[in-house]
């Protein structure tokens, strides 16, 4: 970011010199900074550090984020122009006073930022609060930290006018601010933004036209896994009435360390078996139910080997120690207590839910697969639940 606030700089130095005071106006260098913003919406961070906080805390509760980014464009465009003012006019005195009564701080600054929001932003400035209706300027910053800033704000403007762009692509549709921020962080370049969050809009349209989409005629299995065992049900995951927990009242912790670290180790490809489908919830639970006892009891296994070069995969194990080990799944924290997932990716080894950007993102960047029909969804949400049992359980047994 410092070759954009060396050349924002240059652009208020000349423009000063031509006669012109104030925010940078340059018509090159903003169209410049936009295209490189629209690329890496990474660099609105670089140019100010607390810009994707400030954006997503302007942005928070509003039900419309079209016009609330247009507020938080104005706000950010006022703070460029005061820092500005104070670079090149550091010996007017009119300039050492802000007036939170004013007109503008009371309809353009505070409705579209927080106070605490709008105090830091001019104490980086050297604004200190002198009294509950005036901001004072106590010590004056460096010339370059006041060029560091009014390029910062100037950047967290065009992002706001590049997000109001997204939002505008996508009417009639109403975006959520999260959806918004989470698909922009995401995604990187706009376009892929609006790829991304169309493809949202169309599943929380199934899923608000059909249920969970699910076509009750001609529905057909997501792999072949799912033509398996239709009348089994997993009972090896029901509560034990013995056991001090069940899966019902499992905490909320998180399930990316299973254990020691062993049951949570990818199977080793094979010279016969290169690529062992270890994503298979009926693959894992029928090795599972397989074994005597609870759930529980698969922990004394936790150290076993990899599969045996050669073995077919098929092959029921005739020991505990022949048995792959398989990936340990996790719950996103999209899904809430209930819901199903829609997604399995497995390159991160989570379930989402249809409406989660990052599930979209992984749909995109990763390898997983869709969970049409409620038996694969629910078979899932078992393994998963397996999983979290073996993690909760594995630290007496390690």
């Amino acid at each position: 970011g410092q070759e954009y606030r060396q050349e924002y700089r240059r652009c208020l130095e000349r423009e000063f010199r031509q006669g012109h005071a104030g925010a940078c106006s340059d018509p090159s260098f903003g169209e410049r900074l936009r295209q490189r913003l629209r690329l890496e919406p990474a660099l609105v961070g670089a140019l100010q550090e607390d810009a994707p906080a400030m954006l997503a805390r302007g942005l928070r509760g509003r039900p419309d984020p079209g016009l609330a980014l247009r507020g938080l464009a104005r706000a950010f465009g006022l703070l460029e122009l005061a820092a500005a003012n104070l670079y090149l006019f550091p010996w007017r005195r009119e300039f050492a006073t802000v007036q939170t009564f004013s007109g503008a701080y009371v309809h353009l600054l505070r409705p579209a930022l927080p106070e605490a929001d709008l105090t830091r932003s001019f104490g980086r400035l050297g604004y200190q609060r002198r009294d509950g209706h005036r901001l004072v300027i106590s010590r004056p910053p460096p010339g370059p930290e006041l060029v560091a800033a009014a390029c910062g704000f100037f950047a967290c403007r065009l992002e706001c006018e590049i997000l109001a762009e997204v939002v505008l692509r996508l009417r009639p549709r109403r975006l959520r601010a999260e959806e918004l921020l989470e698909a922009r962080r995401l995604a990187g370049d706009v376009e892929a933004c609006v790829e991304m969050l169309q493809q949202l809009g169309t599943r929380h349209q199934a899923a608000a036209d059909g249920g969970d989409g699910v076509d009750l005629y001609r529905e057909m299995p997501a792999s072949p896994e799912g033509m398996e065992g239709e009348d089994e049900a997993p009972t090896a995951l029901r509560r034990d009435p013995g056991s001090p927990q069940g899966t019902g009242d499992m905490p909320g912790r998180g399930w990316d360390r299973c254990g020691d670290g062993e049951l949570g180790q990818e199977p080793v490809p094979s010279a016969g078996n290169p690529d062992p489908d270890t994503s298979s919830p009926l693959l894992y639970l029928d090795q599972e139910l397989s074994r005597a006892g609870s759930p529980l009891s698969t922990l004394a296994v936790g150290s076993q080997g990899p599969q045996t070069p050669g073995e077919p995969q098929d092959s029921p194990p005739t020991t505990p120690q022949e048995a792959p080990e398989l990936p340990c799944y996790q719950l996103h924290s999209c899904l809430r207590r209930g819901a199903l997932p829609s997604y399995c990716c497995t390159t991160c080894q989570q379930l989402h839910a249809g409406t989660c950007a990052a599930g979209q993102a992984c749909r995109t960047r990763h390898r997983g697969q869709e969970l049409r029909s409620e038996r694969q969804q629910r078979l899932w949400l078992q393994r998963t639940e397996v999983d979290m049992l073996l993690a909760d359980s594995s630290g007496p047994w390690s």
